[in-house]
C-alpha cells in the first residue's frame, strides 16, 4: 500500500536536523532573513501558542499564498538561477527565465522577498538564503526535497485539501476518489506519488537502524506493510546483508518500486514487492519484525486493531513491530505539523484518526504486543512506536 505521506524531510535530517526542519516549514511561514524586528510574531505561524490578534490570524489565514509562491517559483526553477555566493541582478534572471514576463517575474521575487525565501541587497542584487539554496536549489544534492513539494504536495496533496471543509462538515465530497486504492488504482498518480515519496523514506530507515540496531542485525526476515518505493526496505537491506525483506503494497506502486530495485544490484535482490492491500491481503508469515510507516494514520481507526492483529500473527514470537507514523502530544495540542498531517489524511479517509502514543501503545498492547515503547523519529512531526511478541501468547 501506498500510504506514505509528506516525510522527505527525513532525509535532509539526517545531516542537517535544524536545518531541514525549518526547511520543512519555509512554504508556509517562511525564512527570516527578509523581516524586520516588527515582524518578529509571524514565528507565532504553527505554534500552539494562543494568538494574540487579528494580524496573527491573517498571517495562518493567509499561508497559503506563501505556499502557492514558492510552488510557483519551483515550477520555473528559479532557485536554481540564484546563488547564495552570488547575488544577481534583476536583469540576470530574467535573461535566464525568457518564458517568464519581465513584470510577472517582478511581482514574483518580491514576494519571495517578502516572505524570506529571496533575499534583496541594498543594491537590488537578488540570492539564495542558506536553507533554499541548500534544498531548493536543482543544482544541490538535496533538491530531491524541492522536486517533493513542487509534485506531491504542489500537485497532489495541495488540491486535496480542498474538500477538507465538505469532509469536516459530513458532506459529499467531490473527489473523484473515495480511498487510497482507488487513487493508486490510476497508474500515473500512483508513480507521481510513489517516485515522489521515495527519498524521503531513506533518512527515517537510518534513524530506524540507529535506534533499533541490536534487533535489526538479528533479522533475517522483515515486512514493510505499505512500503511504496521500497525506500524503506533497500535502505535497511543495504544496512543488514543477512536481511531479507518484503514490501506489500498496491499493484502500480510496487511496479514502481521493483524499478528502484533494479538500480540497486544485489541489495535489490533481497527486497521483493507483493501486490496487495493491507487491509484485505494476507502477511506473509514467519516474519521476524513488521514495518508500518505512515500507514496507521491513512486508514480507518476501526481498521487498526485487526491491522495490528494481522502483523502479530505473521511474525515469530520474540519479533518486533514498528509503527513510525505522525503522532500528536497526548494532552492533544501539537505538534502542528503532526497535527496538520493528520488533518491531510482524513481527507482521503474520513474514519481516520489522529494518532497519539498513548493510543498507539494501547491499541498494540490489545492486539497482544508486549513492552510497547513509543520514542520520537522526526522532531516535531513523527514518532515511532515498538512491540515485542513475547516468546508465548500471554
Amino acid at each position: 500500500m501506498a500510504w506514505r505521506s509528506a516525510c522527505i524531510i527525513g532525509r535532509a535530517m539526517a545531516s542537517h536536523p535544524r536545518t531541514a526542519s525549518r526547511a520543512h516549514v519555509v512554504s508556509a511561514r517562511g525564512l527570516s532573513v527578509c523581516r524586520t524586528a516588527s515582524s518578529s510574531k509571524n514565528s507565532s505561524l504553527f505554534s500552539n501558542r494562543p494568538v494574540q490578534d487579528a494580524e496573527e490570524i491573517s498571517h495562518i489565514a493567509f499561508a497559503f499564498m506563501g505556499s502557492k509562491t514558492l510552488f510557483a517559483a519551483l515550477e520555473i526553477e528559479l532557485f536554481a538561477k540564484l546563488s547564495a555566493d552570488l547575488p544577481t541582478s534583476f536583469d540576470e534572471v530574467s535573461a535566464k527565465l525568457p518564458q517568464v514576463e519581465p513584470r510577472k517575474l517582478e511581482t514574483l521575487l518580491t514576494a519571495l522577498c517578502s516572505i524570506g525565501l529571496v533575499q534583496r541587497s541594498a543594491s537590488g542584487l537578488y540570492s539564495n538564503p542558506p536553507a533554499v539554496e541548500a534544498f531548493l536549489s536543482k543544482r544541490k544534492p538535496a533538491y530531491d526535497f524541492g522536486d517533493y513539494l513542487r509534485f506531491q504536495i504542489d500537485k497532489q496533496m495541495y488540491p486535496f485539501m480542498q474538500h477538507l471543509s465538505d469532509n469536516v462538515a459530513g458532506k459529499t465530497s467531490t473527489q473523484n476518489f473515495t480511498d487510497y486504492s482507488e487513487w493508486m488504482a490510476d497508474e500515473n498518480e500512483a508513480r507521481l506519488y510513489t517516485e515522489s515519496q521515495h527519498a524521503g523514506s531513506i533518512g527515517p530507515a537510518k534513524t530506524l537502524s540507529k535506534r533499533e540496531g541490536d534487533k535489526l542485525k538479528t533479522y533475517r526476515t522483515m515486512l514493510d506493510v505499505g512500503g511504496g518505493s521500497g525506500g524503506f526496505a533497500l535502505t535497511l537491506a543495504r544496512l543488514y546483508p543477512e536481511l531479507r525483506l518484503t514490501v506489500l503494497d498496491f499493484e502500480n506502486v510496487v511496479g514502481v518500486g521493483r524499478e528502484f530495485a533494479a538500480k540497486e544490484g544485489e541489495v535489490g535482490t533481497r527486497v521483493d514487492f507483493v501486490a496487495g492491500n493491507a487491509l484485505e491481503s494476507d502477511f506473509p508469515p514467519d516474519q521476524d519484525g513488521v514495518l508500518m510507516s505512515y500507514l496507521s494514520s491513512s486508514v480507518g481507526e476501526p481498521s487498526l486493531s485487526s491491522l495490528y492483529t494481522k502483523a502479530y500473527n505473521a511474525t515469530k514470537p520474540g519479533g518486533s513491530i514498528f509503527i513510525h507514523d505522525f503522532m500528536v502530544d497526548d494532552d492533544r495540542t501539537g505538534p502542528p505539523l503532526a497535527a496538520l498531517w493528520a488533518l491531510q489524511h482524513m481527507v482521503f479517509t474520513p474514519s481516520a484518526k489522529s494518532l497519539n502514543p498513548a493510543y498507539v501503545k494501547s491499541t498494540l498492547e490489545a492486539s497482544g504486543w508486549t513492552n510497547v515503547s513509543v520514542c520520537e523519529m522526526i522532531p516535531g512531526m513523527t514518532r515511532l512506536a515498538v512491540g515485542t511478541k513475547p516468546a508465548s501468547k500471554m
